[in-house]
């Protein structure tokens, strides 16, 4: 310790404030007797709270570097920022420690704290003097659980803050909540016997696809698709089944045109279905052969596959009477904004496609 050069400051870091605001004591607080009268009161109050153990190792330091230092060229001190710790609280931990070096005119500084927290603010005072030590003041209890919580702090801010990590960590539950809130949305305009297929019918394509990428299966299915014409088959058997289910509701059913438009599932629903199984075939069909994600089809297909079921049905219910004027506008509205929607979440994803190949 001979080599320290001049005088040496002890500072003991409370970031957040905590001895100054329990205690409701003025700081900084400066000198080896004001310190430990501070110290025994935080402790006797709060004998859990580890920054008493800062206070105490700060002073048992001061005690040892003045027998080898001299009294003289040694001080002890307790600076804190503020609860909300932030730049404000960084600046009135400054400006208590120019305070403590108006007093005393230190050459070096030993930071003595109770975690990275507070020694979050080592930088700063580098530039009030030279930080030749910190010394980590751990309760053994508690050991490392404030570490893990400045970096749960450090990673979640950086989930949030980073492009690369954002769009997964708000990108993924952000589409949740849109499905969730559509979803909704479906379900005020029609029977609940058709949310729950929806929502099952969802559910199943979600499951699937994970269990086909999870065991390698979707690499056999794109080596199929690539080897047959899918497409044709696909609308082949789709408009057979479309001209299939009035033909069965009117002749083995014996149910009524007013069913067929106006009862769920409606024949404007069935055709839905068709058009975006198709066109779906149609977009998995050319990715798997070309190796292309055509971004217009895929709004396309949005676009026309949801005509029938929304537009189209609700004109007939509205024509008919079942549906007020109002209710028909605010269904058009509903179209628009879900096709707008799409349009800019397919263009963002093609951009940024196109962005990776250059």
């Amino acid at each position: 310790m001979s080599t320290v050069p001049g005088k040496v400051l002890i500072l003991c870091i409370d970031r957040d404030n905590d001895v100054g605001e329990r205690l409701g004591i003025p700081t900084p607080v400066i000198g080896r007797d004001n310190l430990l009268r501070v110290a025994i009161q935080y402790i006797l109050r709060y004998p859990d709270d580890s920054d008493a153990n800062a206070m105490f190792a700060a002073i048992q330091l001061y005690d040892n570097l003045s027998i080898t230092l001299g009294k003289e060229n040694v001080e002890v001190a307790l600076v804190t920022g503020s609860s909300s710790e932030d730049i404000m609280a960084d600046l009135k931990l400054l400006n208590e420690v120019d305070k403590v070096l108006s007093q005393f005119n230190a050459d070096s500084i030993i930071v003595v704290s109770d975690g990275p927290a507070d020694e979050s603010v080592v930088p700063l005072l580098q530039s009030k003097r030279p930080v030749i030590s910190i010394k980590r003041v751990v309760v053994r209890q508690s050991k490392g659980f404030e570490e893990f919580a400045v970096l749960m702090k450090h990673y979640i801010l950086k989930l949030i803050v980073e492009p690369k990590y954002r769009k997964y960590a708000l990108g993924l539950p952000g589409a949740v909540l849109l499905l969730y809130g559509l979803f909704s949305i479906v379900a005020a305009y029609v029977p609940s016997f058709i949310t729950v297929i929806l929502g099952a019918v969802i559910a199943m394509l979600i499951g699937v696809s994970a269990l086909l990428y999870a065991f390698n299966v979707h690499s056999e299915v794109l080596k199929f698709i690539r080897r047959y014409e899918l497409t044709f088959f696909t609308i082949v058997i789709s408009v057979m089944l479309m001209i299939l289910y009035p033909l069965v509701n009117a002749y083995v059913l014996k149910l009524n045109y007013e069913t067929l438009l106006l009862k769920r599932p409606t024949i404007f629903d069935v055709m839905s279905i068709v058009i975006a199984v198709s066109l779906l075939t149609n977009i998995v069909e050319i990715y798997a052969k070309r190796g292309v994600i055509d971004s217009r089809r895929i709004v396309l297909a949005v676009a026309v596959s949801l005509f029938p079921a929304t537009i189209l049905n609700d004109a007939v219910w509205f024509i008919l009477g079942q549906l007020s004027f109002m209710d028909f506008v605010v269904c058009i509205i509903a179209y628009i904004v879900i096709n707008l929607l799409v349009l800019t979440f397919v263009n963002r994803i093609s951009k940024r496609l196109q962005y990776r190949e250059l």
